[in-house]
């Protein structure tokens, strides 16, 4: 590129305009570098001042000068401007948000609803998770994972009454990585992944939708609340956000946007609280923050249950305030479960409550029924 000088003052002057040292180059026919080379003499003496990144606030600055007074260096202080982060963060989500396409409302199918809440649980789905046969047993990768779900919700819908409100708890550890590395993101245990942390975002998503659109068919309002877990604790947050965004416009689908690590739904004299059940491990304790967070709700309560997972295995615990109950899993098991001798048969059920009388069925999927 042909070198043509500007001066000082020409350069100083398009600096305030706004200009880059690139638009400054190209419009004087100059090498960018030796745009730049100009702008840091200036700036070393102080006639052009140091532009801050966006998120970023000027906290100080500092002046180099001689025994006159006379100043010979200027250093602008920047630090991250936290006020200007999160407008840049909101303003991000925004425009992302804003072009994304809404589900159209499904009209109420005319049908007569029964008065009662089913509540479809769905713990450590683990898509992305790697299982070798021959050495754990039993296959499985995303492709299985979301099958299965598919598969679960095929059942589940179709066996379950047509209540008037569906519950669809994904109850966390829904993903098998949290990120671009395969590693737990509080442990950083290596994990054993079968996919790219992309593909996984895509299968979610989908899979979700696609249980959604079928409880619309068999239920007059639906509720979906998503949980954090210890190996997604991030990617549940990006999930409940899309999943709000997209339902904006569907009145009969709501999205508990909480980001909280225990949920509550209150269904009548019926207490439906939810946690993975990585934190808060011992059943009272879990029962007694619901009591604290809760306490109009929890008081008029006839029944309470707690949902939890994490563990992969069954477990029912009842105290004088209510029951707790681990689920088991869909995922098959991993290398890590095999080699630590865990063993429980895979499953999934959907539940239906009253609101006066807590439980009063379920009807329960075991996968390998539909494996092919």
């Amino acid at each position: 590129m042909s070198q043509r000088k500007i001066s000082d003052e020409e350069l100083i002057a398009e600096y305030n305009k706004g200009k880059t040292y690139k638009q400054i180059a190209e419009e004087y026919g100059m090498a960018k570098r030796n745009v730049e080379r100009l702008g840091a003499r200036l700036a070393k003496r102080g006639l052009i001042s140091t532009r801050r990144a966006p998120g970023f606030g000027v906290n100080g600055e500092s002046l180099l000068v001689d025994k006159d007074g006379n100043v010979i260096m200027r250093w602008i202080k920047t630090a991250r401007d936290r006020d200007e982060m999160e407008r840049l963060m909101q303003a991000a989500c925004d425009a992302f948000t804003e072009d994304m396409p809404r589900a159209e409302a499904v009209p109420v199918p005319e049908i007569d609803f029964q008065k009662s809440l089913a509540l479809y649980p769905v713990f450590d789905l683990h898509i992305g998770a790697l299982a070798h046969k021959a050495e754990c047993g039993e296959s499985y990768d995303t492709g299985i994972a979301e099958r299965v779900l598919n598969d679960f919700f095929d059942y589940a819908v179709g066996a379950a009454p047509m209540s008037e409100k569906a519950v669809l708890l994904l109850g966390g550890d829904v993903l098998h990585t949290d990120g671009l590395l395969p590693v737990t993101p509080s442990s950083n245990h290596v994990l054993d992944c079968d996919s790219r942390y992309a593909k996984l975002v895509y299968v979610a998503i989908r899979s979700v939708r696609r249980a959604v659109g079928k409880m619309l068919l068999n239920h007059k309002e639906i509720e979906i609340q998503v949980l954090s877990g210890n190996h997604d604790q991030s990617g549940m947050i990006w999930l409940r956000a899309a999943l709000a965004a997209f339902y904006e416009d569907e009145p009969r689908v709501t999205v508990d946007v909480s980001p909280a690590i225990v949920h509550h739904t209150q269904y009548g004299k019926t207490f439906l609280a939810y946690h993975h059940g990585h934190t808060i491990k011992k059943p009272e304790n879990l029962l007694s923050a619901c009591v604290s967070d809760w306490r109009e709700d929890f008081g008029k309560s006839a029944a309470v249950y707690a949902h939890c997972g994490h563990w992969h295995h069954q477990r029912l615990i009842e105290s004088s305030l209510g029951v707790v109950e681990y689920h088991g899993t869909l995922a098959g098991k991993d290398a890590y479960s095999t080699n630590g001798g865990w063993r429980s048969r895979r499953l999934a059920a959907v539940i239906i409550y009253s609101p006066d009388h807590g439980e009063i069925g379920r009807f329960v999927y075991y996968p390998e029924y539909s494996i092919l």
